[in-house]
């Protein structure tokens, strides 16, 4: 017999998928659709030069205000503007790389995902790890002919990179909140705080540049932004770490749609997920997980390590400085006798571990610092 829980999202699931078939039917009939401005919402895709992974959205484009100065009503609506998205279903789009070409239809909840070898493989003739690739949208289902553009970057590192970064952003890059009682903390600064409000921790920016350069100048480490925030902010994190100097990496965030299926527990979550597809993406590289301890981070990475033997250098895990997160990890870092996973609580002390096992240079983080300082003091103070 199916558990109350069960029963609940099923008739939830239905019934969002009734309103929005009665919407789409709505727009078809009246002819609105014709008239309705449509966004492509991409994000940054990443592969090898024999594969190809992308993900994105196309949603009815509504208008938010971005400004330092937002007021916290302003910043309610614009998240409200967020959340409450209008995405088209059923839209056919067109998908080009080098001379590569890929037709593509968006899901119930708006989505189009391109996961597919390429062969022949691509000729990467330039050392830049970025490249372009254009997207274009070509009907939606009361449209017939279009020709909406937009494009974004996927992400080839250079084969001879050997380690790769995968980091979560909650509590580990931005103070987010997520220890706090009931998760207050961080719907609060989800909800009403714009990018120049939000704090980012001491040297983040410096470590994760001196990181991803690595040790003697290597070249281009791959780096990895892994969170399970909704997509539906996907505009805010870019801008945020934009406007901290982050460097520029593939953000893996979560759909919050209502599931099409029930999830067992013995179902790979959002993050495990993720990092799988990657390491499963370049299986030359082995990588340092970076994480806290307000959720389950340490616990998922141990996972992947006991899965893939070898293939992780190392886990790094950030201390919120709360008493039960770490009563907890302790514990269980004790049962499993595992030396592996090392905390933190400043990225200075971080970058001094990871210069000790040769991941970064020390002296070019100090120099970063020093940059970092010096541009901080140029910035203009908001009001919190």
């Amino acid at each position: 017999m199916p558990s109350l829980k069960t029963i609940v999202i099923n008739i939830l699931r239905r019934l969002d998928h009734f309103i929005d078939d009665l919407r789409f039917a709505l727009v078809k009939v009246s002819g609105i659709g014709q008239n309705l401005p449509i966004k492509i919402a991409t994000y940054r895709g990443f592969g090898r030069r024999d594969f190809l992974f992308l993900q994105g959205r196309v949603l009815v484009k509504k208008r938010l205000r971005n400004s330092p100065m937002n007021t916290v009503l302003q910043n309610l609506i614009n998240s409200y503007r967020r959340f409450e998205s209008d995405e088209i279903p059923n839209a056919v789009l067109r998908v080009d790389v080098e001379n590569h070409q890929f037709e593509l239809i968006t899901d119930r909840e708006g989505y189009f995902t391109l996961s597919t070898p390429l062969y022949p493989p691509l000729v990467l003739t330039s050392d830049e790890p970025w490249q372009k690739v254009n997207i274009t949208l070509l009907k939606t289902p009361w449209t017939e002919e279009l020709e909406i553009a937009t494009s974004t970057t996927v992400m080839f590192p250079p084969e001879e990179s050997r380690i790769g970064i995968i980091s979560d952003l909650d509590d580990t890059i931005i103070e987010t909140g997520v220890a706090s009682l009931f998760k207050w903390r961080a719907f609060y600064n989800t909800l009403f705080k714009s990018i120049h409000r939000r704090k980012i921790f001491d040297e983040v920016p410096a470590f994760f540049r001196a990181l991803r350069r690595g040790n003697d100048d290597q070249g281009f480490l791959p780096l990895f932004y892994l969170s399970n925030s909704p997509r539906n902010i996907y505009d805010l994190v870019t801008g945020y770490l934009k406007l901290h100097s982050m460097p520029k990496a593939p953000i893996l965030l979560r759909d919050i749609g209502f599931p099409y299926k029930i999830h067992s527990q013995k179902d790979q979550g959002h993050k495990t997920e993720s990092i799988i597809r990657i390491l499963n993406m370049y299986p030359e590289k082995r990588f340092i997980l970076i994480g806290d301890n307000a959720e389950k981070d340490p616990y998922i990475y141990h996972e992947i390590d006991q899965s893939y033997p070898g293939r992780i250098a190392a886990i790094f895990i950030r201390d919120v400085q709360k008493s039960r997160p770490l009563r907890r990890l302790e514990k269980f870092v004790a049962q499993e006798a595992t030396h592996k996973i090392q905390m933190f609580t400043s990225y200075r002390q971080l970058a001094k571990m990871c210069s000790e096992e040769h991941f970064l240079d020390w002296d070019y983080f100090q120099e970063l610092c020093q940059s970092q300082h010096k541009w901080k003091l140029s910035l203009p103070v908001f009001p919190k």
